[in-house]
């Protein structure tokens, strides 16, 4: 009895048809066209179909950075 008063709990979820995030991106979407029109869509379109090499290009430039910090570290302790 208690376990399945357990699952119930755990299996709580919303009953609406559309979650917070949809409806957030939604407006976001629906107020960034009102206000900027079809640049502000064609921008969005092309941050999320190259949003694989953006991330790819980010991860590497940070890692960069990393190793620039790493070695300029070590040569200012050894000199």
């Amino acid at each position: 009895m208690i376990r399945t008063a357990e699952k119930n709990r755990k299996q709580r979820f919303s009953n609406l048809p559309i979650s917070i995030g949809w409806f957030l991106k939604i407006s976001f979407a629906i107020a960034g066209f009102a206000l900027w029109g079809w640049s502000f869509v064609a921008v969005v379109a092309g941050i999320y179909l190259a949003w694989a090499i953006i991330k790819g290009i980010l991860s590497c430039l940070i890692l960069l950075a990393v190793i620039v910090g790493f070695i300029l570290l070590l040569i200012v302790l050894i000199f």
